[in-house]
């Protein structure tokens, strides 16, 4: 349910363009920044994925994605 409620808010928005970037950070969010509620563990980093984020796992993605 976590998506959809995140969805339902989508119907205020005014420009087509910026849809797809909100859909993508609600994929990322969860699988890259919070952790899970039942392993307690980023599913990233407990598939193999270790990109060596800091406190701050959202601003340290946005880092990397800038470089």
């Amino acid at each position: 349910m976590k998506i959809k409620d995140r969805v339902i808010d989508f119907r205020g928005l005014k420009a087509l363009w910026s849809a797809p970037i909100l859909i993508t950070a609600i994929v990322i969010q969860p699988n890259f920044i919070e952790n899970h509620s039942n392993t307690d563990e980023v599913p990233s980093e407990r598939a193999g994925v270790n990109l060596e984020l800091g406190e701050n796992r959202g601003l340290d993605l946005v880092r990397i994605s800038s470089k």
